[in-house]
């Protein structure tokens, strides 16, 4: 017996052990939401060493690689994730193995991950997490995994949730989230901590449609013509979203405001006035 042999007797760590299931091909499944930094630990070169690390030491056999992108698991309607799927099902090289970094790169979605796992394992085709070693062929091993796909759902609630909240408080300051509204920019950055929105070159053209629709003389169809022959093309639909929106009158409406309407720190284009003569006579006209 070589040393290398003895000395393996001190090494420290719960081994990976898989269940062998007939077969030893397998896929691979790298994934990193948006957020996420190239450089960090969840990279997508570090999954794959990872993987593959493990694939050799298993003697797993990597038949294709999926993934490789930028999706979001919060729901499984991924171009990768479902191409990923559709191979593992239709193959003609029986494959019994889908291998990940770890459980969440596989899927946030809870109970919807759940039943996919559930429906591939009757298929003969086992989810292995490098990283976190389960034997899913016990009942036990199996639990374990769904606990770990609800409480990675979980996890993205509370990420998600956090990040409404801080939208909300930033809406309730009178900030704006998002592109400008028509007539309107960003003189800084969006997400600057001084945050400052101005009149753009199209403001003045926005004013006059305000004004000319107050009047009750002009249609859309007129105004949009106007507009067009100023240089500002926007269409019948657009335009009645203009009207119907409190941003020119210097007020802030979102829906995760839950029914609340802010005072906005830009400046108006309208009056509260001419906004709400605006939009009476459309209801009065719908």
């Amino acid at each position: 017996m070589n040393n290398q042999s003895l000395l393996k007797g001190f090494a420290k760590g719960k081994q990976t052990e898989i269940q062998q299931m007939g077969g030893q091909n397998a896929v691979a499944y790298t994934r990193v939401s948006s957020k996420e930094q190239a450089e960090n630990n969840m990279s997508l070169e570090t999954q794959k060493k990872y993987v593959g690390d493990f694939s050799e030491k298993h003697k797993l056999k990597i038949l294709s690689y999926f993934g490789g992108t930028y999706e979001s698991a919060q729901t499984d309607e991924r171009s990768e994730f479902n191409r990923m799927i559709k191979y593992v099902k239709n193959s003609k090289d029986k494959i019994s193995y889908i291998l990940v970094y770890s459980l969440d790169r596989f899927s946030r979605s809870g109970e919807n991950a759940i039943y996919i796992s559930s429906e591939l394992k009757k298929l003969g085709i086992q989810i292995i997490s490098v990283t976190q070693p389960i034997d899913t062929s016990t009942h036990a091993g199996t639990l374990q995994q769904n606990i770990q796909f609800i409480f990675s759902k979980y996890d993205n609630d509370l990420r998600r949730q956090k990040c409404v909240d801080g939208m909300r408080e930033k809406l309730r300051r009178g900030e704006w989230m998002g592109n400008c509204p028509i007539g309107y920019k960003y003189e800084s950055a969006p997400r600057s901590k001084e945050q400052k929105i101005v009149i753009s070159e199209h403001g003045a053209l926005i004013k006059k449609a305000f004004l000319w629709r107050a009047n009750d003389e002009v249609s859309h169809t007129a105004i949009a013509e106007s507009l067009a022959k100023k240089g500002l093309k926007i269409c019948n639909k657009r335009l009645t979203e203009t009207f119907r929106n409190p941003f020119y009158c210097g007020y802030l409406s979102h829906n995760i405001l839950d029914g609340e309407i802010v005072k906005g720190k830009h400046e108006p284009l309208i009056t509260e006035e001419v906004f709400i003569k605006v939009n009476n006579l459309l209801k009065k006209n719908n």
